[in-house]
């Protein structure tokens, strides 16, 4: 992936040999950069986390998927850009709907980059190398995210380490479980109406699946795993350049 914003480049190419990610962030350019890079990171990622996927408001973040601190390939990554992410702040979230007041940064309620500290995820669950189709994952109707066991035979990958990745990420926090289920059960009524309506419910699916004006809405998998086979179809549907 070539880098999302020219400012990461640039620096890279003028600090030569002592370009280090400190340096990129450093005094009020550094904090420029450094915006622009999250900006491009979100866009790429259609607004969502990541992660978990809700909203990228105010309160966001790069993650470095693999840490700056991996003795083996940390220091090299720390400036590429396909090693990066945008993602929430895991436990800070601006979003009322994905936390409470009580539970901002609050013990046990961590996920996302905040959970995953300087870990590193199993080998081929990396988030930025996941195949499109078929999701590896699901959403469970109480909103635990689960991985789909046959999606992962299906791709040749690990439904164990998919399992890891979830665990190691905080995915399924109290605060993300009741959020993803409220959007679920909220998705159920609002399509209930047109239930025997195939056209209907084939735009609704359209509507929460696809990309609206270059963004996506939070909690993708959630509505993937609730549209189900109708969902996979539209997903497999050309052009599919914003995958």
């Amino acid at each position: 992936m070539p880098p999302p914003v020219p400012g990461l480049a640039d620096y890279r190419k003028n600090a030569g040999d002592k370009a280090t990610w400190e340096g990129y962030r450093s005094h009020s350019a550094g904090a420029r950069r450094y915006r622009r890079l999250i900006d491009g990171l979100a866009n790429l990622q259609h607004g969502l986390c990541g992660y978990c996927e809700i909203n990228l408001l105010c309160d966001r973040q790069v993650e470095h998927v693999v840490p700056i601190s991996n003795p083996n390939r940390g220091s090299a990554l720390a400036l590429e850009a396909a090693n990066m992410i945008a993602c929430c702040l895991g436990g800070g979230s601006n979003d009322p709907e994905v936390r409470q007041d009580q539970e901002r940064f609050s013990p046990g309620e961590a996920s996302c980059g905040l959970a995953k500290g300087n870990r590193t995820l199993p080998d081929r669950v990396d988030p930025r190398e996941l195949p499109a189709l078929p999701s590896l994952t699901r959403v469970r109707l109480d909103g635990y995210i689960e991985a789909n066991a046959s999606a992962c035979q299906t791709a040749g990958r690990s439904a164990s380490d998919v399992t890891k990745a979830i665990e190691i990420l905080g995915l399924n926090v109290a605060r993300l479980v009741r959020a993803r289920r409220d959007f679920r059960d909220n998705l159920a009524w609002a399509t209930h109406r047109c239930q025997g309506d195939s056209d209907a419910i084939r735009r609704w699916a359209q509507n929460y699946l696809l990309p609206q004006k270059g963004s996506l809405r939070k909690f993708f998998t959630t509505s993937r795993s609730y549209f189900g086979k109708l969902g996979e179809r539209i997903l497999a549907e050309e052009p599919r350049n914003w995958v």
